[in-house]
C-alpha cells in the first residue's frame, strides 16, 4: 500500500476515525456492523434495510492496537443503501475520515455502489473495499474485482491503494482484518486536526415523543459537554443532555465521538455545524445542509400551471433524513405531485385541516397518527397513507396517485345490504340494512353487484321508519334514498366512499 504524503503530518491525539459504511441496498452492510458491534440492529430494521444515518462507536481489540497511534475506539457511520438516499449517504462520507464500501460477494458492483463510490471520492477520504457474504457458495471474487476495477476502484492487488477484506457478516471471519486495516488506513492518511475549538456536524435529527428535539452529532474536533453554550445556524441554546448511541448519560464528548443532543430551541438542519458559543471562530460550514423547517414543492408552479392536474401531498416524517429521502424520490413525479407542506413531527390536526381545504392526500413515514387526527381525518373525508419502508412508500405513491386520478382510490366508511327497492314520487329509495361501519346523508357511495361497480351516486336522505336521520351505523335498518335514477336490485351492495 502506498503510503499517502499526509501521513508525515502528525495528529494532535490519536482520537477515533469516523467510518461511513457505503453500498448497495442488501449488501450487508448493517449486519457487519452487527457483527462488530456484537448487537442485533439489523433485526429492528423496518423490512431489513436502514432508515436512518446512525452513528455507533466500538472499542478496538487489544490485539490489533499494534502501533502505539493507533486509537482505542472506532466510530462508525451506518448509511442507508437505497436510492433514495443518495444524499444522505453523501453526508455520511462527508465527515467521515475512512469509508468502508460494502460489496456482495454473490451480487457484484450495483448501482447504488458506483453512487457509494462516487461519493467517497467527491469527500476524497481513503476507502477500503468489504467483500462480503463470502460464506456462500459458488462465488467469483475475481468477476467482482473486475467490476470494481471498471468502476474506479484502484485495489491493491492490481496495483493500487485501495485494500479489498473478503468478510462474512453472517460468521464473522475477516472481521479482525477489517478492523485492522481501518487503523492502518486511518495512521496513513490521517491529517493534523486543530486543538481547542469545538466543531460538530449534525447527521441526523428528530422530534421525540419523550426527549424533544434531539440530534445526532459527530463531533470533529475538541469537546462538548453538558451546561455548554452552543450556536448553530440561526440558534443559540445550551447543552441539557448527552447521550451514547446506546442511550447512555455522558458528562463530555470529544473528537471522533458520536453523541445525541439535547436542548435545542428548534430542528437543527442536517450537515448544519454546531460550535461553542464563546468560540472567536466561527467557521461556516461547507456545502449544503437540509432545513427541515420549510416546506421544499418538488417543482415551481407557473401562472398557467392547472394545479388541478397535481395530486397536492402534505409530507411528515419522523426524521429530517428521510423527510429529504422522501422528496428526493418524488422528484421522478414531480409532473404529478406537489407538496404543500412537509415537516418532521407526527400527522396533526391542522394537517388535516389543510388538507380538507387543499384537497391533499396525507403521507405519513414512520409516524402514527393519533385516534384522534384519525378521527377527523375521517370526518372530513381526508385521506391519510402511512409507511415504515422508504421503497415501499415511493413504489406505492405512483399507484395511488394513478388511482386517485381515476377514483379507484377511496376509504370506506360503511357496508350495506339492498333488502327492497321503491320508486316514490319517481326517486329511488332503498331498504337497506348496514353491515359494518356507517352510512351517512350527503355520503357518495358505490352501488355493486356480485363485486361489479354498477354505478355511483350520493344518498339523498336516510330514514329510520319515518324519522329523518343523518347517519346509519351498522345493525341499523334503513330507508336510503338516491340522488338521480341509478338502476339498482335487491341483494345490492352499497358501499359509503364518504
Amino acid at each position: 500500500m502506498a503510503k499517502n504524503k499526509k501521513s508525515n503530518v502528525q495528529t494532535v491525539s490519536a482520537r477515533p476515525p469516523v467510518v461511513a459504511v457505503l453500498g448497495h441496498v442488501d449488501h450487508g452492510k448493517t449486519s457487519l456492523l452487527d457483527t462488530i458491534r456484537k448487537t442485533n440492529i439489523a433485526a429492528r430494521e423496518h423490512g431489513g434495510i436502514t432508515q436512518h444515518i446512525a452513528a455507533y462507536q466500538i472499542d478496538v481489540p487489544q490485539t490489533l492496537l499494534k502501533q502505539p497511534a493507533f486509537p482505542q475506539k472506532i466510530t462508525f457511520i451506518d448509511t442507508p443503501g437505497h436510492q433514495a438516499f443518495a444524499e444522505m449517504r453523501s453526508r455520511g462520507a462527508t465527515v467521515a475520515d475512512v469509508a468502508i464500501l460494502v460489496v456482495a460477494a454473490n451480487d457484484g458492483v450495483k448501482p447504488q455502489t458506483i453512487e457509494s463510490i462516487e461519493h467517497i471520492k467527491r469527500a476524497k477520504i481513503p476507502f477500503l473495499v468489504a467483500l462480503n457474504k463470502i460464506d456462500l457458495p459458488n462465488l467469483n471474487q475475481e468477476m467482482v474485482k473486475k467490476q470494481l476495477s471498471k468502476n474506479g476502484v484502484e485495489l491493491e492487488e492490481y496495483g493500487g491503494e485501495t485494500p479489498l477484506v473478503p468478510v462474512s457478516a453472517k460468521n464473522g471471519s475477516g472481521i479482525d482484518k477489517l478492523l485492522e486495516m481501518i487503523l492502518v488506513l486511518n495512521d496513513l492518511f490521517k491529517t493534523a486536526e486543530k486543538s481547542g475549538q469545538f466543531h460538530g456536524v449534525v447527521i441526523e435529527s428528530l422530534l421525540s415523543k419523550n426527549k424533544g428535539i434531539t440530534a445526532t452529532v459527530i463531533v470533529r474536533r475538541g469537546s462538548l459537554s453538558i451546561g455548554d453554550d452552543c450556536v448553530s445556524d440561526k440558534q443559540e441554546f445550551r447543552i441539557r443532555a448527552l447521550t451514547d448511541w446506546l442511550g447512555q448519560p455522558l458528562k463530555t464528548v470529544s473528537a471522533g465521538d458520536p453523541a445525541e443532543v439535547l436542548g435545542w430551541n428548534k430542528l437543527p438542519a442536517v450537515g448544519s455545524s454546531l460550535y461553542l458559543k464563546n468560540e472567536s471562530e466561527i467557521v461556516k460550514p461547507q456545502g449544503k445542509s437540509i432545513s427541515p423547517q420549510s416546506p421544499k414543492p418538488i417543482v415551481e408552479t407557473t401562472e398557467n400551471e392547472l394545479l388541478t392536474e397535481q395530486i397536492r401531498l402534505i409530507v411528515r416524517a419522523d426524521t429530517t433524513g428521510t423527510l429529504e429521502a422522501i422528496s428526493v424520490g418524488l422528484s421522478s413525479l414531480k409532473d404529478r405531485t406537489k407538496i404543500i407542506l412537509s415537516g418532521v413531527g407526527n400527522i396533526s390536526e391542522s394537517d388535516v385541516l389543510l388538507a380538507k381545504t387543499t384537497k391533499a392526500l396525507i403521507i405519513g413515514f414512520a409516524v402514527k397518527p393519533s385516534d384522534q387526527v384519525l378521527k377527523l381525518a375521517k370526518s372530513e373525508k381526508v385521506l391519510i397513507k402511512t409507511y415504515n419502508i422508504i421503497y415501499e412508500l415511493l413504489d406505492e405513491l405512483e399507484e395511488v396517485i394513478e388511482a386517485l386520478r381515476k377514483g379507484d382510490l377511496v376509504e370506506i366508511f360503511g357496508k350495506a345490504n339492498v333488502l327492497a327497492v321503491f320508486n316514490y314520487k319517481g326517486e329511488i329509495v332503498l331498504g337497506a340494512k348496514v353491515t359494518s361501519g356507517r352510512i351517512a346523508k350527503g355520503d357518495q357511495i358505490k352501488i355493486m353487484r356480485n363485486d361489479v361497480e354498477i354505478g355511483r351516486t350520493k344518498i339523498k336522505s336516510l330514514k329510520f321508519h319515518k324519522t329523518d336521520i343523518t347517519k346509519a351505523e351498522t345493525g341499523t335498518e334503513a330507508g336510503v334514498g338516491l340522488a338521480g335514477n341509478i338502476e339498482v336490485l335487491t341483494g345490492d351492495s352499497i358501499i359509503s366512499i364518504g
